[in-house]
């Protein structure tokens, strides 16, 4: 299964563009995605209480806050790929994936007499996409973001394990959010490299 994460919160944005597009190419070839829309999530922040590293073993440890979290990890673990697609917000990938990084510790065994956690082994790996949007030209998204290694702090505890990047530039100005040929080619390569 291939899983589309779209963190943009806007919606009919150049976000939801793109990813109606890899729905769409992806269904043209007999593949149906799980495609989520972050801001349609309820996710709630972290408060520290490590309840869910105490539990020994491989299997990820349980939250108690009543929420979409778990869902969305099960569904990403059950991938082969996961997508995501993402705005340049202040120089890095928006807000609600420094929340989601925070309740991963699901991802870590650490009793409370230990120094350090142990990060549970995952069972399978997953190939890694992240697609950004930014005012910036998408060349500089590299070197003037953080958006790469948020992506693989992320990823590291999920197994992502192989990760294509593409920065689609220019898209600041209200005039510039549009689905432009360049991008068409993009989002083309990445369903025919996944296809």
């Amino acid at each position: 299964m291939i899983t589309i994460l779209n963190f943009s919160q806007r919606a009919e944005g150049i976000n939801d563009r793109i990813c109606a597009e890899l729905l769409a190419g992806f269904t043209a070839r007999g593949i149906h995605p799980r495609y989520i829309k972050a801001r349609d999530l309820t996710i709630g922040f972290c408060n520290n209480c490590r309840s869910c590293m105490q539990a020994a073993g491989d299997e990820l440890g349980e939250c108690h806050l009543p929420d979409d979290m778990k869902g969305l990890l099960e569904s990403i673990l059950k991938s082969r790929c996961l997508i995501v697609s993402a705005p340049i917000n202040c120089y890095d990938l928006p807000a609600l994936l420094r929340v989601i990084l925070e309740r991963m510790s699901v991802f870590c065994h650490w009793p409370d007499d230990n120094y350090s956690p142990a990060v549970r082994k995952m069972p399978n790996e997953i190939k890694g996409v992240l697609i950004t949007t930014s005012a910036l030209p998408g060349i500089m998204v590299p070197l003037l973001t953080r958006a790469r290694k948020s992506f693989r702090l992320f990823a590291r505890p999920l197994r992502v394990t192989k990760i294509d990047y593409y920065h689609l530039g220019f898209k600041g100005r209200k005039a510039d959010m549009i689905y432009a040929e360049n991008d068409r080619r993009i989002v083309g390569k990445i369903i025919a490299s996944l296809a």
